[in-house]
């Protein structure tokens, strides 16, 4: 984290350059209306270590700047396609977007900026050309709205001290750990591995904003791994994301925790293999999360409705019922905590300056909105929500934050589960399946391609008519939107906090999701792909 001296200084450094560089023109071109700056400056510290040794102790300290140049007008200005093609790393300036940290002297940075902006404008000019252009043999479908919104000036600036790092600490706890996976029965590999990332974001605009705010993110993970007699590569682990190192588990309880990871693991080696599957199924908190962000959050995405290549599978449906079940979605990237933990994906201000918004975007089953940046899908009345994001060089894109989910009629898990065996019994299916965990999920939403999500599933069970379970593997579970959403029949009353990253156009980002237990009349499974690998000649050694 940045000191209050050195954000000073920079925020005089950035606003002299941003009045600067408004002030380039080039005859007989378009001049610049709105210009920004968005500094990250990044302290970093990873060490993981496997079977006891250390293989990777590394800190850095990093930062690059983000420049929006627009020519034209707040009414048409060179941005297309809503802004998702916008993270070429092959054009000029992402060679200018990583600058110096020295902090005794900027005349390294004042270089940098001054070739970035003077990049960027180039480019600006030239994707302004290309528009209009195109737009003499090419029908321009975002031609009616506005390409940027005007704000007014806002200045926040907060100072914040970094979380101290014991870096010597987490060495000796990786590699503690590490040995006490690796002698754990029948674990032919694992590790242990700890990150901390901790930013400071400068933003300067045209309009006279000042924005200064931090995020910390750190993690611990631990996994492991079984090599079955067949020849297959199980796993389990256990990933916590959090906002504090004090979020974290105590060692005694970090153990606990991979010693059920064991558990599954084991089970997992001797449990039922199906192929496929399509019938009832109740999700977990966290893989109810994983569905309905790939399935439902990616699609109500505002940027992707002024992308003609993408399948905007809910353009014109505001106030339409979207989904049958009494659920409700929001994003509020100004929620903090949850259940007195923090959230990742939480933050003040978006990374066009825009103020975070709680965001309603279904209510009830009916779709009341959509995740925005500042520019317009709307003829009228559109006003930014605060969820532009991006990871380093790309434009900044609409993006899920903190997603939360709940019922209208929640239930009980043991009422989610009577209900599900009544399911299973009603359709006359040989059984359903509880999704227990997750490892993660995907979707597609280009026009190109299949409108599909996918989620990896790494615990799981089916359920028989009688109640009986059975642990089963080799199945993920896929989809189409419109169909698995409709399939919701009921939402549970306890919501959980999941932690995660999100990989978009715009870079892989921190989000938040909170969500109940969902039960669906159908999901589709089908099976995960396996490489069968030849087994070690040699037994692991004894050390």
């Amino acid at each position: 984290m940045l000191s209050r001296s050195k954000i000073d200084k920079l925020v005089k450094i950035l606003r002299k350059d941003l009045r600067r560089s408004m002030r380039m023109h080039i005859p007989g071109f378009p001049k610049i209306y709105y210009a920004s700056f968005l500094l990250r400056d990044t302290q970093w510290f990873n060490t993981w270590a496997s079977g006891g040794s250390t293989f990777r102790r590394r800190s850095d300290r990093t930062r690059n700047i983000y420049c929006d140049i627009r020519v034209g007008s707040y009414r048409y200005d060179q941005v297309t396609q809503g802004g998702l093609l916008d993270n070429d790393e092959e054009v000029e300036s992402y060679n200018h977007v990583s600058v110096p940290i020295d902090d005794r002297d900027y005349s390294g940075l004042r270089l940098c900026i001054w070739r970035l902006t003077d990049a960027k404008y180039r480019e600006a000019i030239a994707a302004y050309n290309e528009r209009k252009s195109s737009s003499i043999s090419t029908v321009d479908q975002n031609r009616e709205f506005a390409s940027f919104t005007k704000l007014p000036p806002i200045k926040s600036i907060t100072y914040s001290r970094a979380e101290y790092v014991d870096e010597e600490k987490w060495v000796r706890f990786c590699k503690n750990i590490s040995k006490w996976i690796s002698d754990l029965p029948k674990v032919t590999s694992g590790w242990a591995e700890f990150d901390s990332s901790q930013v400071t974001k400068i933003f300067v605009n045209s309009e006279g904003s000042t924005i200064v705010q931090h995020s910390k993110v750190f993690s611990l993970c631990a996994t492991l791994r079984h090599l079955t007699s067949q020849g297959l590569n199980l796993e389990q682990e256990i990933v916590f994301n959090c906002t504090t190192q004090r979020d974290f588990p105590t060692t005694k309880e970090f153990k606990a925790l991979i010693l059920e990871k064991h558990r599954k693991l084991l089970e997992l080696a001797s449990a039922k293999r199906i192929h496929s599957f399509s019938g009832p199924a109740l999700l977990y908190p966290i893989p109810a999360g994983v569905l309905l962000h790939e399935a439902l959050g990616h699609r109500l995405e505002g940027s992707r409705l002024l992308s003609t290549s993408e399948g905007q599978t809910f353009k014109g449906q505001i106030g339409k019922k979207i989904i049958k079940a009494g659920i409700t979605v929001r994003d509020d990237p100004t929620l903090k905590k949850f259940n007195g933990k923090g959230c990742i994906g939480a933050y003040d201000y978006d990374d066009e300056g825009t103020p975070a918004q709680d965001t309603l975007l279904v209510e009830d089953g009916f779709l009341k909105g959509f995740l925005s940046t500042r520019a317009a899908f709307e003829k009228r009345g559109f006003k930014p929500n605060g969820h532009a994001r991006a990871k380093k060089h790309e434009r900044p894109i609409s993006r899920m934050a903190v997603l939360i989910a709940e019922g209208s009629k929640p239930l009980s898990m043991e009422e989610l589960k009577r209900k599900l065996i009544r399911e299973v019994k009603r359709q006359r299916k040989p059984f359903g399946i509880i999704i227990y965990e997750t490892m993660g999920g995907e979707t597609e939403t280009s026009e190109y391609d299949f409108q599909a999500f996918s989620g990896e599933i790494s615990y799981a069970k089916l359920v028989y008519p009688d109640g009986s379970e059975v642990c089963v593997r080799g199945v993920d579970f896929v989809g189409t939107p419109l169909q698995a959403l409709n399939n919701i029949i009921a939402i549970g009353d306890t919501q959980e906090l999941h932690n995660g990253y999100c990989g978009a156009e715009s870079g892989f980002i921190p989000v938040s999701t909170i969500s109940p237990a969902i039960l669906l009349s159908n999901l589709e499974l089908q099976s995960k792909r396996e490489e069968l690998v030849t087994q070690y000649i040699l037994p692991k050694p004894r050390v």
